[in-house]
């Protein structure tokens, strides 16, 4: 198990801030929220972090159990634990879930695969496609491209200043790059203000 944490940016090594910061971002989280449809699935959110997008996702009636690896995140994570929303957080390294093929209707992971090596991501989103179901589907909420987007070129100055090294690859190479070498294929994508992307993918028939 590659059990190496990547998510070395300023929010990464500060917990607390980032569980801050993500209070701001909770309207931008809930666009991807709506893009899982209104019916009540079963989804594996990777990279959950403090669970901030599982709780959303929780909030509506999802299933969700929420994986990451970094300890000092799950705490935080495990505090929105409640018996009417019924979230599930585990330690785990997303290269490498403890899950049987097809265990889950869906998978999401939200602003995660900028903080990661290309070939990471690449492994996440393999991975992703294993645990869900043939007729499932992932939604990847991240960092938009700077191609054409005014709203992401202004952006990402200011990332760069608390991003990972990771961010600066990613944007440039764009997440297309990442679904093509997974064998993803994308059924539906928006953007907010042109910064950040939403994307619906299906695995390749």
């Amino acid at each position: 198990m590659a059990e190496k944490y990547f998510n070395e940016g300023w929010f990464g090594k500060h917990p607390a801030f980032y569980e801050f910061a993500s209070f701001f971002i909770s309207p931008v989280r809930r666009r991807g929220v709506k893009m899982m449809g209104n019916k009540p699935i079963n989804i594996l959110d990777l990279a959950t972090g403090t669970g901030a997008h599982a709780y959303e996702l929780a909030k509506v009636g999802h299933q969700v159990t929420g994986v990451d690896l970094d300890e000092r995140m799950l705490k935080k994570a495990k505090l929105k634990i409640t018996k009417e929303n019924g979230l599930q957080f585990m330690q785990g390294d997303g290269t490498k879930l403890a899950y049987r093929d097809a265990t889950f209707d869906a998978a999401t992971i939200s602003f995660a695969m900028h903080d990661v090596p290309a070939e990471i991501g690449i492994s996440i989103l393999l991975e992703a496609k294993r645990v869900i179901k043939k007729d499932g589907f992932i939604v990847v909420v991240d960092y938009n491209h700077l191609k054409g987007s005014i709203g992401a070129k202004i952006l990402y100055p200011i990332a760069l200043l608390y991003e990972t090294p990771n961010y600066k690859p990613f944007v440039r190479k764009t997440l297309d790059y990442y679904l093509q070498k997974a064998g993803l294929q994308t059924i539906e994508k928006k953007t907010f203000l042109g910064a950040v992307q939403f994307t619906k993918l299906k695995s390749r028939v």
